[in-house]
C-alpha cells in the first residue's frame, strides 16, 4: 500500500472525496481497543462514533469548499486524514476579508449543528444522558452526536495556522499588514501551539494531540514557504532573465 497517495470515494457537487489510508487505522484501532476493553458492542460503538465523528469534520470542510468556490476559487477535492480533512483549494485568497469568511464558515457550521440537535436529543435523551456523553450504551453514544460539533468548532478556532483560527488571525493581521508578515506570525504562533500540543499529549497520553502538532507544524511551515515564493515572483520584472540585448 502507498502511504503516500489517497484514494477516491465518490464525487458530490463536483468535489471528489478521497480517503488517506491513515484514515482507516483510526477507526479500527479504537474498534479494537473497545471492543478488548468492553466487548464487541462497545467496540462497534466507538467504531460507529469515529465515523460520525469523520462525517461532521467531511460537513465542516464542505463548509470551506463551497464558500470558496463562491469566490471564483476551484476545489477539486476534499481528502480525510488521521487528524481530520483537508480542502484541496487550489489558492488561497490573498483578501482578508475573503480568507475570514472561508475559514469561519467551518466552526460556524458546526455550532450551527449542536444548536439543531440539541433540543430533539434533549427531548429524546433526556437532561442525563445528553450530558454525560460515553461508549457504555447506545443512548450515550448519541449524545456524542450533540457533543462532537461544539468541540470541533471551538477546537478549530484555536489561533494555531493554519488551523481555521490560524487563518482568521492572519486575515485579521494581513488587514494591516504585509501579507507575509502576517503569515510569518501566524505560522509563529501555530509552531508555539504545535510544541504545547506536543507536551499536552505526552503528559495527558492524548496521542491524537501529537499527530496534529506534527500536521500543524509541517502545514505551517510548507504555507510559509509558499508565500515566500509568491512574493518572490511577484517581485520579480516580467521580462527578468530574458532580455538579451548586448551590453555597451
Amino acid at each position: 500500500m502507498n502511504l503516500s497517495r489517497s484514494f477516491r470515494l465518490f464525487r458530490v457537487a463536483d468535489i471528489d472525496i478521497r480517503i488517506h489510508p491513515s484514515f482507516i487505522l483510526l477507526p479500527a484501532f479504537l474498534g479494537f481497543f473497545y471492543a478488548w476493553q468492553g466487548g464487541w458492542e462497545m467496540g462497534l460503538r466507538g467504531f460507529t462514533l469515529v465515523l460520525i465523528v469523520f462525517l461532521c469534520v467531511l460537513a465542516h470542510e464542505f463548509c470551506h469548499s463551497l464558500k470558496a468556490r463562491s469566490f471564483g476559487i476551484q476545489v477539486p477535492e476534499i481528502t480525510l486524514y488521521l487528524m481530520g480533512g483537508v480542502a484541496g483549494m487550489q489558492r488561497i485568497p490573498r483578501e482578508p476579508k475573503k480568507e475570514f469568511w472561508i475559514a469561519i464558515v467551518g466552526p460556524l457550521f458546526n455550532f450551527g449543528l449542536a444548536l439543531i440537535l440539541f433540543f430533539p436529543l434533549y427531548g429524546i435523551l433526556g437532561k442525563d444522558l445528553l450530558f454525560t456523553p460515553g461508549l457504555e450504551s447506545w443512548p450515550q453514544m448519541i449524545a456524542n452526536v450533540f457533543w462532537i460539533n461544539p468541540v470541533l468548532g471551538a477546537f478549530n478556532l484555536i489561533p494555531a495556522f493554519p488551523m481555521d483560527g490560524g487563518r482568521i488571525l492572519r486575515s485579521a493581521l494581513a488587514a494591516r499588514m504585509n501579507y507575509l508578515k502576517a503569515t510569518r506570525i501566524s505560522v509563529s504562533i501555530g509552531r508555539i501551539f504545535a510544541i504545547l500540543f506536543v507536551f499536552s499529549g505526552i503528559y495527558y497520553r492524548i496521542w491524537m494531540l501529537v499527530v496534529i502538532a506534527g500536521f500543524i507544524y509541517v502545514a505551517a511551515s510548507r504555507e510559509e514557504k509558499q508565500v515566500i515564493r509568491e512574493d518572490f515572483l511577484r517581485s520579480r520584472p516580467k521580462d527578468a532573465g530574458l532580455s538579451h540585448e548586448p551590453k555597451d
